[in-house]
C-alpha cells in the first residue's frame, strides 16, 4: 500500500513556517520561532526517503535524473523568481545597506550555498537584515537533496532489510547531534562558532537524517490500523502533545544560548519525529484531523513561496522590529505575491505545464519567441549579478559629514597636559589618569606629571563593543598625524561570555553567548597594532539588568557591579599582556532613537543618565585598582549639556553610534589626555 499524500504533513509545514514568520517579525514572544526552519529539516528526511522507497519498491530502482528534475521543478522556479523581483527591487529603490547585502548573498543564493556564504563571508546570522538572509535553509535542504538520492542509492542497491539500514541512519544522526553537542561545549563560544553550529551542512544534517531513518523503520500506513483503536487514541494524545511542546520551544528558546545547540535543537528535531509518526499513522485519527485541517493544510502547501517571500517582504517594508501595523502590511503583501507565484509559476510548473506551453509553441514563430524570451530572462539575470558584484560593501556605522581635527587645539591641549593633568586623589603623580565624569562625586586633585613625549602618532588600538567600531572606522581627517588606529572592538559584545540582557523594552533579548572569546580578540587586535595605547569604549550593553543562569541580577547592586569590574578586569589583563596602557573611556549619555536599519531599537536603559553615571563611577574603580597602567578619560560634556548635539543624529545616527562629527567631538576631547600617557 503507497503512503499516499498525507495532509498532516501539511499542517505540520503550517505551524512550522507561522512560527518563523513570528520570529523573522521580531516578536520576543517567539524569539524561538526559528526552530520552524528544523521541522522542515525533519519532513523533508522522512517525506522524501519514504518516496525514495516506494519508487525502489515498486520499479526496483531510483532514477536520479527523475528525481532531481522533480526537485528542480518544485524549488527553482520560486526561488529565481524571488531572486529576479528581490534583486531588481533592491536594485532600483534599495539602500545601500541591502545593495551591499545583496552584494555578498546574491550569487550564493543562487547556486544554494548561501549557509556557507554566511559563514565564510563573515555575515553573522542574528542581526542581519539581508534580504536574502533566510535561504542558508534552502540551501542546507538542496545540499541534502543533491547527495542523499546518491547515498540512499548506495545503501539501497544491495537487497537487505529496511532496519538495519535505518537504525545505522538514525545512529548516524546521533553522531552528529553529538558532534554538534561537543562543539557547543567549548569553554569559549564565540560568535563564529555559534553562526557554524546554526547554518552549516553539517550540523543541520541530524534533522534530516532523523528523518530519513525513521522512513526506513516507521511505514504505519501498510498496516491498515483500524481508526477507533485505543492505539490510535494514545498516538493522538501523543502526537497532539509533541506539538504543544514544539510551540512551546518556539516561545523559549534563543539562538545564541548554548544550551540550543547542546540539547534543545537535538530535543526539537525527535519532536518533530514524533509528531511526523503521528500524522502519518491511519489510527490517529484525532491528531490527522486536526494537522490535516483545511487551514492548516491550505498554508502548509503554500509553506515554501510564503517563506521565500515573507522575509524579504518584511525587510523592505522595516517589518522586523515587533510592530504589529508593520508586520500586517508584510504579511498582506506576502500573502497576495506569495499566492500570485503559487497560481501562476509554481504549480504550473511543477505539474509540467512549462512542458506543455512549449509544445503548443511549436509553429513558425516558435524559435523567436523562445530566443527572445531566453535572451531577456539571460540579460536580466547578467545585469543583476553584474551590478551586486560591482556594490562596493558598506558599513552602516560608516557615515557623516567629512570633518577635519582642529589639531593647533589638540597640540595645545596636549602640550598644557605634558605640564599638567588631574588625577584622582592618592594616586602617583606619574599616573596620566583624566577623572571626572556624569554626575561623579569623585573630586580631582591637580598634581605635575611627566613630560609629553615626543612628537610622533601614537599607536591607538580601540577594542570594545559597537560604539568602538563607529569610533573607529570614522576617522576625521588630519587624526593620522597624532594616532594610528586600528580597529580591534568586537561588535554586540561587551565584557561578558554568558547572560540574557532584560530590558524594559518589551519583546528585547540579547544574549552574551556568543561573546565568548572578546578578551582575547582585544588582546590579539592589541599585539597585531603593536599598540601603545588600547582605547576601551564600552557603555551600550553595560546599563541593564542581566539574567544569568535563570536569576536576575539587577543593575547597580553589588553582584553586577562584581560581574562588570571583574569582567572587565580580564579584558584589561589581556591589553596589559599585549604591552599596551589602556585607557577606558568615559560612557557618554546616550539618547537612542528608533531609526531605520539599526538592529537595536531605542532601549530606555541607555537613555538613563544615572546608570550612565554610575557606571562611569565604576570603570573609575577599574582605573584607580592600577593607576600606572590604567586611565580614565573624559568624553566630551556635549552628550550630556549640550542637547542640540546630543540629539543630533548627523553626530550619532542613532543617539548611541557616532558618525563622524561625533568622532571628531570624542577625538579632540580626548586627544590630549591620551598623548599624555606615558608610551614606549
Amino acid at each position: 500500500m503507497p503512503m499516499g499524500y498525507q495532509p498532516g504533513l501539511d499542517g505540520l509545514r503550517a505551524i512550522s513556517v507561522i512560527a518563523v514568520i513570528f520570529y523573522h517579525a521580531g516578536f520576543g514572544w517567539m524569539h524561538g520561532g526559528f526552530l520552524g526552519v528544523e521541522v522542515f529539516f525533519v519532513v523533508s528526511g522522512y517525506l522524501i526517503t519514504s518516496l525514495l522507497l516506494e519508487e525502489k519498491e515498486t520499479t526496483g530502482g531510483v532514477r536520479l535524473s527523475q528525481f532531481w528534475l522533480r526537485r528542480a521543478r518544485r524549488l527553482l522556479p520560486a526561488l529565481f523568481t524571488v531572486l529576479i523581483a528581490i534583486g531588481v527591487w533592491v536594485a532600483l529603490f534599495g539602500t545601500a545597506q541591502q545593495q551591499s547585502d545583496l552584494h555578498r548573498d546574491y550569487l550564493p543564493g543562487i547556486f544554494y550555498f548561501a549557509n556557507w556564504g554566511q559563514i565564510f563571508g563573515g555575515a553573522q546570522y542574528f542581526g542581519n537584515f539581508s534580504p536574502l538572509r533566510h535561504l542558508w535553509s534552502l540551501a542546507v535542504e538542496e545540499q541534502w537533496y543533491l547527495m542523499w538520492p546518491i547515498a540512499f542509492y548506495l545503501l539501497t542497491r544491495r537487497k537487505r532489510g529496511t532496519g538495519p539500514i535505518g537504525r545505522s541512519i538514525l545512529g548516524v544522526s546521533v553522531g552528529v547531534m553529538l558532534l554538534t553537542w561537543w562543539l557547543a561545549s567549548a569553554s569559549v563560544l564565540t560568535s563564529d562558532r555559534v553562526n557554524l553550529l546554526y547554518l552549516s551542512t553539517f550540523t543541520r544534517c541530524s534533522g534530516l537524517l532523523l528523518g530519513a531513518g525513521a522512513a526506513f523503520l516507521w511505514r504505519p500506513w501498510r498496516a491498515k490500523a483500524a481508526s477507533s483503536s485505543r492505539a490510535g487514541s494514545v498516538l493522538s494524545v501523543v502526537g497532539l502533545g509533541a506539538a504543544a511542546l514544539l510551540v512551546y520551544a518556539f516561545t523559549v528558546v534563543h539562538l545564541t544560548d548554548r544550551s540550543m545547540y547542546r540539547w534543545q535543537l537535538a530535543s526539537v528535531s525527535v519532536l518533530s519525529l514524533v509528531a511526523i509518526a503521528v500524522v502519518v499513522h491511519p489510527a490517529a485519527t484525532w491528531s490527522r484531523s486536526f494537522f490535516g485541517s483545511r487551514a492548516l493544510v491550505t498554508v502548509g502547501k503554500r509553506s515554501y513561496g510564503v517563506y521565500l517571500w515573507s522575509w524579504p517582504i518584511s525587510v523592505l517594508c522595516g517589518a522586523y522590529d515587533g510592530t504589529w501595523t508593520k508586520f500586517i502590511m508584510a504579511m498582506s503583501l506576502t500573502v497576495v505575491v506569495s499566492e500570485f507565484s503559487y497560481t501562476y509559476i509554481e504549480t504550473p510548473i511543477r505539474k509540467g505545464g512549462l512542458r506543455r506551453w512549449f509544445a503548443r509553441q511549436r509553429d513558425i514563430d516558435w524559435s523567436t519567441r523562445t530566443i527572445a524570451g531566453g535572451v531577456v530572462i539571460a540579460a536580466l539575470g547578467s545585469s543583476l549579478l553584474v551590478f551586486f558584484a560591482n556594490v562596493q560593501p558598506f558599513d552602516r556605522a560608516a557615515g557623516g559629514d567629512n570633518v577635519s581635527i582642529d589639531l593647533t587645539k589638540v597640540e595645545a591641549a596636549a602640550a598644557a597636559a605634558s605640564q599638567t593633568a588631574t588625577v584622582p586623589a592618592g594616586t602617583s603623580q606619574a599616573t596620566p589618569t583624566v577623572a571626572g565624569a556624569v554626575a561623579s562625586s569623585t573630586q580631582p586633585t591637580v598634581v605635575s606629571v611627566a613630560p609629553i613625549q615626543p612628537a610622533g602618532p601614537a599607536r591607538l588600538v580601540i577594542v570594545g563593543d559597537s560604539q568602538a567600531h563607529a569610533l573607529a572606522i570614522n576617522l576625521p581627517s588630519g587624526i593620522e598625524s597624532a594616532f594610528t588606529i586600528t580597529d580591534g572592538s568586537v561588535e554586540g559584545c561587551s565584557v561578558y561570555i554568558d547572560g540574557n540582557v532584560r530590558s524594559k523594552r518589551a519583546g528585547f533579548n540579547r544574549s552574551f553567548a556568543d561573546c565568548g572569546g572578546w578578551s582575547d580578540k582585544w588582546g590579539k587586535a592589541a599585539t597585531k597594532a603593536h599598540a601603545q595605547i588600547a582605547l576601551v569604549v564600552l557603555g551600550a550593553w553595560d546599563v541593564f539588568d542581566v539574567e544569568v543562569g535563570g536569576q536576575l541580577i539587577a543593575f547597580n547592586t553589588p553582584a553586577a557591579d562584581k560581574r562588570f569590574i571583574d569582567d572587565l578586569g580580564i579584558g584589561v589583563a589581556a591589553l596589559r599582556s599585549a604591552g599596551s596602557k589602556v585607557a577606558l573611556l568615559e560612557v557618554p549619555c546616550m539618547r537612542p532613537k528608533d531609526v531605520k536599519g539599526a538592529g537595536v531599537p531605542a532601549l530606555p536603559e541607555r537613555a538613563d543618565d544615572a546608570r550612565v553615571a554610575h557606571l562611569n563611577d565604576l570603570l573609575r574603580q577599574v582605573a584607580a585598582a592600577d593607576p600606572a597602567n590604567v586611565s580614565f578619560v573624559n568624553g566630551p560634556t556635549e552628550w550630556c549639556n549640550d542637547q542640540a548635539i546630543a540629539t543630533n543624529l548627523g553626530y550619532r545616527w542613532d543617539g548611541v553610534h557616532v558618525y563622524k562629527p561625533g568622532a571628531k567631538l570624542i577625538y579632540e576631547t580626548i586627544a590630549p589626555a591620551l598623548l599624555a600617557i606615558p608610551r614606549g
